[in-house]
């Protein structure tokens, strides 16, 4: 399973609501999700300012 597939699926679970997330997810499952947007972030930046395909 993918990192995505794990946040989808995380997501999912709180019906796609960050503040039940926020409040009903696992130390885990929110820092899995976290890591996933921070690294999403990353590679979006890293793209607009030509450092990455």
């Amino acid at each position: 399973m993918t990192s995505k597939e794990k946040v989808q699926k995380i997501v999912n679970k709180y019906n796609n609501s960050y503040s039940q997330l926020r409040k009903n997810a696992t130390n885990k499952e929110f820092k899995t999700f976290l890591n996933f947007l921070a690294d999403e972030s990353n590679k979006k930046q890293r793209k607009l300012v030509g450092l990455s395909d």
